[in-house]
């Protein structure tokens, strides 16, 4: 099992390859990304990713030009490569390799970096440990940009706390994880931070909401305090590569357990929809 590395046409073993040096993403971190499962060359949602790529490259005004059939072709050679049963995919766009200036630079066209790492994913009971951390992060938390350095903080210091993931709060309200989506059930309605520019809108989060309200459990997109994050019915955390899970605790404080039937008719229902596209 080994990585596959692309960047601007050229494949390869990723601790071999080279960005250069005036690529932004290396000083400015000036692009955005995606990353999600892929079974060979299945990719789940990946639509749904390319929609919210495409969406941050509009945002960041990068003219990139490779529409999606080109990428779809080129992340499937990459996958090809790999050869792997189970990866995570990812792929960025940076604007572009020019001198060093904040403006955007003239002439010039976007970098485009593929990475297919292998990746065993979890399995379905595990349950997961959560730290809460003051959200810093600025305003722009819908665009899915390479600038991640309070959500890497945030996830060390997890790491540091013997958890799992960290939780974002601003303001007293729970915003998401430093790479998921957050949610309680609470007496039998399923809540979430709204879509709004204090939070990334999930991949996951998406599909889940969507089965919630195919299934019967009422959606609330609606902000919650740490304390009922503590005192809800159930704790959910979400991603493209974790799925639905369950949280244990919360800062080291039990959490949950009181809705199990509900959270595993949810995670039931999206089971089913991951095999579905991806074991078919």
């Amino acid at each position: 099992m080994s990585a596959i590395g692309w960047y601007n046409g050229t494949l390869g073993k990723p601790d071999e390859m080279t960005v250069p040096m005036n690529d932004r993403a290396v000083y400015f971190g000036d692009g955005c990304y995606e990353a999600c499962v892929a079974f060979g060359t299945r990719v789940f949602a990946l639509e749904a990713h390319f929609d919210r790529f495409f969406n941050s490259l509009r945002a960041l005004e990068i003219p990139f030009r490779t529409d999606r059939a080109a990428l779809k072709a080129i992340l499937t050679d990459c996958l090809k490569a790999a050869n792997e049963p189970c990866a995570v995919l990812y792929w960025q766009a940076s604007r572009a390799t020019a001198p060093r200036t904040h403006a955007f630079p003239e002439g010039g066209e976007p970098n485009l970096l593929v990475t297919v790492t292998p990746k065993t994913l979890l399995p379905p009971e595990r349950t997961l440990r959560l730290v809460t951390t003051e959200d810093v992060r600025y305003a722009m938390c819908n665009v899915k940009t390479l600038n991640l350095i309070p959500n890497i903080l945030a996830n060390e210091h997890a790491k540091r706390s013997g958890a799992d993931e960290a939780v974002f709060v601003r303001d007293g309200l729970v915003t998401e994880g430093s790479h998921t989506n957050v949610y309680i059930l609470k007496d039998g309605v399923l809540y979430t931070h709204p879509a709004d520019n204090r939070i990334l809108p999930g991949v996951t989060r998406r599909i889940l909401l969507g089965l919630c309200r195919e299934i019967g459990v009422p959606v609330a997109e609606r902000a919650f305090t740490g304390d009922e994050l503590i005192k809800a019915d159930e704790v959910l955390i979400t991603s493209s590569t974790l799925g639905v899970r369950r949280a244990e605790t919360v800062d080291g404080v039990p959490v949950g357990g009181r809705a199990e039937t509900i959270f595993n008719r949810i995670a039931s229902a999206y089971e089913r929809i991951f095999s579905k596209e991806m074991r078919a």
